[in-house]
């Protein structure tokens, strides 16, 4: 058994959405579990979660933990929700950083202000320019999201408050010019981009993928890779470091790619401990450990066989997988996937 502690730790402050993404895996691919959860996480259970975390830390030396509220949408939460839990949290555990993700359509200034006083950098997710963005992302009425986005994030563009930006994120659609969407990202000057591929798996393929051993995603990838490389962009786009890295014998700070062990678990608003978020996408359920955070400590969540899957390496690739000479960099590809 791998034994490697948790530091990263996605918790889910609000189990709705305001948008409603054809893609989303937490809604749209087959998943019910957010139905059965409360909307909101209570500080109660906060709490809880950052006693497990301290004790967690402690026990294994972790430094510098790191929380990223997620939803849902967690701007459905009020700017004092994340000034109490951002103040309870380094009360009990003094480095602890933070971050969130966000479609930014509900950021306000009073948000911003709170990410400033407690260093939290939050991401947010766009799709494009607005004909390509409203294609996917839109709200429960079927009206896009993009000036609504670009509103909230127009206040973390602005200077002084670019420390409270942790950067973009993007669904990538194979029907999109990639070289027109590297441009649009980087005119967007953010501190970093990263690139994700639609959910889907080998049962059901992700839109534009039409057999699965067909390449439009990669075709799709190397041209938007060698534009964003020979216009010597200065905005980082993790997907391409991440590859860079492994190549180059390194490391990488995902699961996307490698074999390197996780070190990641998902928090639901009714304490829940989860498996990785993208796999609800699979099956309904397929998130689920059966473990929480009043009954559970982070130790048991490491020892379970859906952690421990992801953290055996190699040992959980196939033959196939294994005799490739870019297994060590493609790790076999996202786990969810």
């Amino acid at each position: 058994m791998v034994s490697i502690p948790i530091s990263f730790f996605v918790v889910k402050v609000h189990s709705r959405c305001n948008l409603d993404c054809d893609y989303c895996y937490e809604y749209n691919l087959g998943n019910t579990g957010w139905k059965t959860k409360p909307k909101a996480m209570t500080m109660e259970v906060f709490r809880l979660l950052c006693e497990r975390i301290q004790e967690h830390c402690l026990a294994h030396e972790v430094s510098e933990p790191f929380i990223s509220f997620h939803g849902g949408e967690p701007l459905l939460r009020s700017p004092e929700f994340f000034d109490e839990s951002m103040k309870l949290a380094r009360e009990m555990i003094p480095d602890i950083r933070f971050g969130m993700q966000t479609n930014a359509t509900l950021l306000k200034h009073e948000h911003v202000k709170v990410f400033l006083k407690h260093g939290l950098k939050a991401g947010v997710s766009i799709d494009g320019p607005k004909e390509i963005n409203d294609e996917h992302r839109f709200d429960l009425k079927g009206v896009g999201s993009h000036d609504r986005i670009m509103k909230g994030l127009n206040y973390l563009r602005q200077e002084k408050n670019r420390k409270a930006w942790g950067g973009l994120l993007t669904v990538i659609n194979l029907e999109t010019d990639p070289i027109s969407q590297i441009d649009y990202l980087t005119s967007l000057e953010p501190p970093g981009c990263d690139l994700l591929e639609p959910d889907g798996n080998w049962e059901v393929l992700p839109p534009g993928k039409k057999s699965p051993n067909s390449i439009e995603m990669g075709q799709w990838l190397i041209k938007a890779f060698d534009h964003w490389f020979d216009k010597k962009s200065e905005i980082q786009l993790r997907r391409f470091d991440e590859i860079i890295e492994h190549i180059l014998g390194g490391s990488g700070s995902t699961e996307y790619f490698g074999v390197e062990p996780v070190n990641l678990v998902t928090i639901a608003t009714d304490g829940a401990y989860e498996a990785v978020d993208q796999i609800k996408g699979a099956f309904d359920g397929a998130e689920v450990l059966g473990l929480n955070i009043e009954k559970n400590s982070i130790d048991e969540v490491v020892r379970h066989p859906k952690v421990q899957q992801r953290m055996v390496g190699l040992n959980a690739l196939s033959r196939k997988c294994n005799d490739c000479r870019h297994s060590l960099t493609c790790g076999g590809g996202y786990y969810p996937h």
